[in-house]
């Protein structure tokens, strides 16, 4: 890309005169395309990209991409890494500009594969016989490059034209008819004097634009409409396969509806089912929990009753024990009455029949032992001795004889003494 580049002109073009010469060509071009005069100083790439383009689109199409060539790209290695779809993006009026642009990276790469780089500079070094076998290796390289590289690069004495355009030139009158490829390439070539010849060919063969063939234009013209024909029918087929698409994904909701509507139907109906379970559950418990604490309320009743009952025995056993402890206090008491009520009457007894028989036996004694006394120590003591003695043995047999007859009689009076008080004592601890 070091050819220097602006914006194509806005001039409305001028054709030459039919069969009109090399040089009124350029000079129409020049007019017309006021930036054709700045491709100059091209390297061996330049050439051959500039060749590839000027085979494919209008010389003012030519220029306008090769600006935006300069602007959108840093290099020819960046070109060939950028993508097809933005290629074609620079060229939209080419002849098929997707078709073009995967030519131009395809060319690209195959060089960069051949050798390692982006640059053609070595072609400069080879014989033409190299040349030739350089491009037979490489296929992707358009014609009309081939043939701007021979002639510019080898020096060869043509102006490289297609055959399309030596027909258009043929029938604009520019070039004979009656003549051979080559000898018209090389007629045109003395015709150039101080013509650039990148300057010719591109003016030549955007000349030849203006005269195309009758039965190529009619082949064309039948493309076109068996394109538009094809278009229409691939754009009634996309429509119709749209349409069919659209309704089968229609149906596919649709049917995707009713299954989630299914789906949700099945869900609700398996909510249902698990709330009637739940709730069954639930009134299983209940009604389980209702029996235990029946069954508990009633073991608690049955329970409070056996306690009942039991605290009612106890109550009884306790009432009888009472009872037992109230006349066994009862009898003690009465034999606590009765046995104090003896010995108080037995003490009375005795002190009674004590004084009683005291003064009996003493009495009887007294008179026996007086008269032994008497009858003994009569003769040995006095009246004053035998008192003495009358008085101790008197007290001696008082004692024993009262002791016996106390106790025969306390018992006899002890029993109907003690029946009185234990009734009274008895009464008295009873209300206690």
């Amino acid at each position: 890309m070091s050819a220097k580049t602006a914006s194509a002109s806005n001039t409305s073009a001028s054709k030459p005169p039919k069969g009109g010469s090399l040089s009124s060509i350029v000079e129409t071009a020049y007019s017309n395309n006021s930036t054709l005069k700045e491709i100059q100083d091209l390297n061996v790439i330049d050439l051959m990209m500039i060749g590839a383009l000027s085979a494919r689109m209008s010389l003012k199409e030519v220029l306008k991409t090769w600006d935006l060539f300069k602007t959108q790209f840093v290099d020819w290695n960046e070109f060939r890494i950028s993508s097809a779809a933005e290629l074609a993006d620079t060229f939209p009026k080419a002849d098929d500009p997707l078709k073009l642009a995967i030519q131009l990276k395809e060319m690209l790469t195959s060089i960069f594969h051949i050798r390692h780089q982006v640059s053609l500079e070595f072609l400069r070094e080879n014989t033409l016989v190299e040349t030739r076998e350089f491009f037979k290796r490489s296929p992707d390289v358009p014609d009309l490059s081939k043939l701007i590289i021979l002639a510019v690069v080898k020096e060869q004495s043509v102006v490289p034209l297609e055959n399309w355009a030596q027909g258009g030139l043929v029938r604009s009158g520019l070039l004979s008819g009656t003549k051979t490829s080559p000898q018209r390439q090389t007629d045109l070539f003395e015709e150039l004097g101080d013509i650039p010849l990148v300057h010719a060919v591109l003016a030549l063969h955007d000349e030849a634009r203006n005269y195309p063939d009758p039965a190529i234009e009619i082949a064309r013209k039948k493309k076109a409409e068996a394109e538009k024909k094809a278009a229409k029918k691939a754009a009634e087929a996309a429509r119709k396969e749209a349409a069919r698409i659209a309704a089968e994904e229609k149906k596919a909701i649709e049917a995707e509806k009713k299954r989630v509507a299914a789906e949700k139907k099945k869900v609700e109906a398996e909510k249902k089912k698990a709330a009637a379970v739940k709730k069954a559950a639930a009134l299983a418990k209940k009604k389980v929990a209702d029996a235990a604490r029946k069954k508990v309320a009633a073991e608690k009743k049955k329970i409070a009753a056996a306690k009942k009952k039991e605290a009612a025995a106890k109550k009884k056993v306790a009432k009888k024990e009472a009872a037992a402890k109230k006349k066994v206090a009862k009898k003690t008491v009465k034999k606590k009455a009765v046995k104090k009520a003896t010995k108080k009457v037995a003490k009375k007894a005795t002190k009674k029949t004590a004084k009683k028989a005291a003064k009996k036996a003493a009495k009887k004694t007294a008179k026996k032992a007086t008269k032994k006394a008497t009858k003994k120590t009569a003769k040995k003591g006095t009246k004053k001795t035998a008192k003495k003695v009358t008085k101790k043995t008197a007290k001696k047999v008082t004692k024993k004889t009262a002791k016996k007859t106390a106790k025969k009689t306390a018992k006899k009076t002890a029993k109907k003494t003690a029946k009185k008080t234990a009734k009274k004592g008895a009464k008295k601890t009873s209300r206690k």
